[in-house]
């Protein structure tokens, strides 16, 4: 695995980790949660598609590249996001925050099953100490709540599963010979196709005609664009299990951003959960495997 993957995996996890103090900042100014994926989503995946054409010219997608950018859309953004909007509606913000620990654990579990790698303990070892420290930071905000629904208690496994599911599918079925642009762009544009039939059925699409609520639409907007530039780049180069460890990072980020700029308090827990976050990292990075098809990656 070449080291520059790393840079990459941070630079990902930080772009799309603005989401979150974005969203509370759009909520504030009246932007409902549905129109925060969907209006960004839409504008970054034309952004994107843009970009594309004018850095690389148009490609001729195949029915396999569409098809890549639906599944891809549908299962690794709309349908986690929409769930856990539910989710976090029904049962808490720290009890959501709960599913968006466990990727790496479904990822590593599903990529052993069907024989992607062989169990390296060390690896193993940094899933589970990653893991540890990410709850240890959710249960220290005193924010898990109890919810007494089976539906939500489903959602807090189903969520990280799809997400899982998302990477493995990925990283097997990436299209060659397209450029990140592309990919993020296809995929986006998939996924503003879902949250819109979503919108439409729901309502909770319209925004606010005042210069704060458009503000933060068009910085979300422009950190999917960088976000999903660097997201498309890693899938390129990383197995699924380490591309998996940027959801650490975007929690990190949502983390630092929000004491940053909120004034949010920070519980006793944060630094050795952040620490075992780090050490999960150094762990996975001494032994990160290679992408399945890309030999030397």
């Amino acid at each position: 695995m070449k080291p520059s993957i790393w840079p990459v995996l941070v630079g990902t996890g930080v772009f799309l980790g603005l989401g979150v103090p974005l969203a509370k900042a759009a909520a504030a100014a009246q932007v409902g949660a549905l129109a925060f994926a969907f209006w960004p989503t839409l504008a970054a995946g034309l952004v994107l598609v843009a970009l594309g054409r004018l850095r690389h010219g148009a490609p001729a997608l195949t029915l396999a590249d569409l098809r890549f950018g639906a599944i891809s859309g549908l299962f690794g953004h709309a349908l986690p996001m929409s769930a856990a909007y539910w989710l976090s509606a029904e049962a808490g913000a720290g009890f959501t925050a709960l599913a968006f620990t466990l990727p790496p654990v479904f990822t590593l579990a599903i990529t052993l099953l069907i024989g992607i790698e062989r169990p390296v303990w060390r690896r193993v070892g940094g899933v589970a100490i990653g893991l540890t420290g990410a709850v240890l930071f959710v249960v220290g905000r005193g924010t898990m709540g109890t919810t007494d629904s089976l539906g939500a208690l489903w959602l807090v496994v189903a969520i990280p599963a799809v997400i899982a599911a998302a990477n493995v599918y990925r990283s097997l079925r990436l299209p060659r010979g397209l450029a990140a642009e592309w990919l993020s762009g296809i995929t986006l544009l998939s996924s503003s196709v879902i949250l819109a039939v979503v919108g439409l059925a729901t309502g909770g699409m319209a925004v606010p005609p005042a210069a704060p609520a458009i503000a933060w639409l068009a910085l979300q907007a422009l950190a999917l664009v960088a976000g999903y530039i660097l997201y498309f780049l890693l899938q390129q180069r990383a197995e699924p299990v380490t591309f998996s460890f940027m959801g650490y990072v975007v929690m990190a980020t949502g983390v630092a951003i929000g004491t940053a700029a909120f004034g949010e308090r920070l519980p006793w827990t944060t630094l050795p959960a952040l620490a075992l976050i780090g050490a999960a990292l150094w762990m996975m990075k001494s032994t990160a495997a290679r992408r399945p098809g890309v030999p030397g990656r």
